[in-house]
């Protein structure tokens, strides 16, 4: 299992076997390189733990830990983790700050704890079956240990069909789950006790919003303190450098807290010309005085390497960003071996077209529902518009889940009900969401439309869709990525700002531009927004028209019956339009290859599971550090 993820971990393997347990791990050494192996444990060995992610506030936590008794025999993070279970119980991942992904088991009570960091930035799968519990960071590690088939999920299939992703806590593959962010698991003698959460992003801030120069204030001091604990690696780290203007917010953090020059990384797409930040990027390298590194490539070349990418993606997302991002990665590992990025500010601070629609709903709150109503149905009659039909139908939206539609949904009405094949079951997917709303969204409450919408992008989008590719193609390249704009004391306090400091007029994250100034270059701050990697899915797919063609109507996509061929066929036979043949077309295609990789007796799961378990029985491995 844990030979199909060396790409997380190529520096150190790890197991350990203990009466109704197994443990084990693969290390990216970070902190602490010559020591901290895991599996870890307390002092007397009766809590053990492997843990993937980084604890940011781990020197702290020892101070304290070390001053009420408890004794250290490592210089890392992980054996914060054990000795702070041994003194708050499972309360003690309320005390991390950090991205994490932890299992812990405690011999003397026998419970096994599993627990997921607050955004969701690390993954955590796991699987029950007749023999117990299985958990992972990736599901090829459960499907390398023959614990489960690699079998299509209908429902989560027609989820990711209606939002480009699947939410926690389905994924594709049936009997896989995956744990929600900022919730734990516990699992004793033999059974699924609960799954809790232990947080939320409307806690209670610890500094309250002010005047604009006292919030101004507060965030800048919450963004630096971000950017440095991030900053802790006896590695070499750099930032990943877009462009725009929260990726240069946080190079210009950390070129301040840095005594050397800092390491800076973008990537262009020739598909992608009109909106290629490379001249931008350079820009704020300039400014900073970093060493920065630039690639220049096409994303259509190389079709085999998109099979790759799925393969280390394992749930697909109707998002080519995925792709740029793997690219990305790949030219920052050649260099560091953690790199900072700027994800998350617009889902804090309302950057994004839907934002202006959520906050103009507020603004419109008087206008009688009945109006609101006509505006959805205008969306209709202009859904050929697709970024015009997202707007109107979440300005007209009023709930939850019409609004998690409205600005999420890959298929244009009407479209969806076609799309699957005889053999995907057909139904609302309504249903299927307000089963995901009832363990991740909040209450409906009088908050507003903005700060709603901002919750569903926090609880959905960003960790099943954005966070899942940002760490499955950096640590598909043996890269850490790092999120400053997810630690949760920030979004505690940006939460709790009021929509005057994320949206003034028709910009969003007003409050951050101010926050800037000074630190970055004014034409940068000014920037429209502006997406990673947005060529578009039609022109990407009619680049790639003969390879989609042949995936989707060779007859394998038939037999399936999982995808309407004869209106795929019809999508490729004529122009491909943005929102009407491009993103419910380009969904469908990675479904299909989702399938030749993990599902099908040829693919490349089956290969590499099978390599996986050829290295490990004949020890080409590394050696385990901890074994019994």
């Amino acid at each position: 299992m844990t030979t199909a993820m060396t790409h997380r971990g190529p520096d150190e393997h790890g197991h350990l076997r203990l009466p109704g347990v197994a443990l084990g791990m693969r290390r990216l050494s970070i902190i602490d390189l010559a020591g901290s192996h895991q599996p870890i444990s307390n002092e007397d060995g009766t809590v053990r733990t492997v843990f993937n992610g980084e604890i940011f506030n781990f020197q702290e936590l020892r101070y304290e830990l070390e001053h009420k008794g408890h004794r250290f025999s490592t210089a890392g993070d992980t054996e914060t983790i054990v000795h702070l279970y041994e003194e708050y119980g499972e309360a003690f991942v309320e005390r991390l700050r950090g991205m994490f992904a932890i299992a812990l088991w405690d011999a003397n009570e026998r419970v096994l704890v599993l627990a997921r960091d607050r955004l969701g930035v690390k993954p955590l799968y796991y699987t029950v079956t007749p023999d117990g519990l299985s958990f992972a960071s990736e599901v090829k590690c459960l499907l390398a240990g023959g614990l489960v088939s690699p079998e299509l999920d209908s429902e989560a299939a027609r989820l990711y069909l209606t939002l480009g992703y699947v939410p926690a806590p389905r994924t594709l593959f049936a009997g896989i789950l995956k744990l929600p962010p900022a919730n734990v698991l516990e699992w004793r003698g033999g059974r699924l006790m609960g799954i809790n959460p232990y947080w939320t992003p409307l806690d209670p801030p610890a500094f309250r919003s002010g005047s604009w120069e006292e919030d101004q204030e507060h965030l800048l001091e919450l963004l630096r303190n971000a950017v440095r604990a991030r900053m802790i690696s006896d590695v070499p780290l750099g930032v990943m450098l877009s462009g725009g203007l929260d990726s240069s917010l946080i190079a210009a953090l950390m070129a301040e807290a840095s005594p050397h020059p800092i390491e800076t990384f973008s990537v262009g797409f020739v598909e992608d010309a009109n909106a290629n930040e490379l001249a931008w990027a350079r820009i704020t390298a300039r400014r900073l005085g970093a060493n920065h590194h630039e690639l220049l490539t096409s994303a259509s070349e190389h079709e085999e390497l998109l099979d790759d990418a799925i393969w280390h993606l394992e749930e697909p997302i109707a998002d080519l960003s995925f792709l740029g991002f793997l690219a990305l990665s790949q030219l920052a590992r050649e260099h560091v071996t953690v790199a900072l990025c700027g994800q998350a500010a617009d889902e804090l601070l309302g950057g994004y077209p839907k934002h202006m629609a959520a906050r103009a709903a507020d603004v419109a709150a008087a206008v009688p529902a009945t109006v609101r109503g006509s505006l959805a149905q205008l969306s209709f009659r202009v859904s050929n518009r697709a970024q015009i039909t997202r707007l109107l139908r979440t300005l007209a939206a009023e709930d939850d889940l019409e609004r998690l539609l409205a600005m999420s949904s890959v298929l244009p009405p009407g479209v969806g009900e076609n799309l699957g094949g005889p053999n995907l079951k057909r139904g609302d997917p309504r249903a299927l969401l307000a089963e995901t709303f009832a363990g991740r969204s909040q209450p409906q409450t009088p908050r507003s439309r903005l700060i709603r919408t901002l919750l569903l992008d926090l609880r959905l989008a960003l960790p099943d869709l954005m966070f899942l590719y940002f760490d499955k193609m950096s640590m598909a390249t043996s890269l850490e990525v790092r999120v400053p704009f997810a630690d949760h004391e920030l979004v505690n306090f940006c939460m709790a700002l009021s929509p005057d400091r994320r949206i003034r007029g028709l910009r969003g994250k007003e409050i951050l531009r101010r926050v800037s100034r000074g630190l970055v270059d004014e034409a940068i701050i000014e920037r429209p927004k502006r997406g990673f990697f947005r060529a578009g899915a039609s022109s990407w797919l009619s680049a790639r028209r003969s390879f989609v063609a042949e995936t989707l109507l060779d007859g394998r996509c038939g037999r399936r019956g999982l995808l309407n061929v004869d209106l795929l066929r019809r999508w490729l036979d004529e122009p491909l339009k943005e929102g009407r043949g491009g993103e419910p077309l380009l969904a469908a295609f990675l479904l299909e290859r989702w399938h030749r990789v993990f599902a099908d007796a040829d693919g490349l799961a089956s290969q590499q599971v099978e390599l996986a378990r050829q290295a490990a029985v004949r020890g080409t491995v590394n050696q385990p550090v901890v074994s019994s």
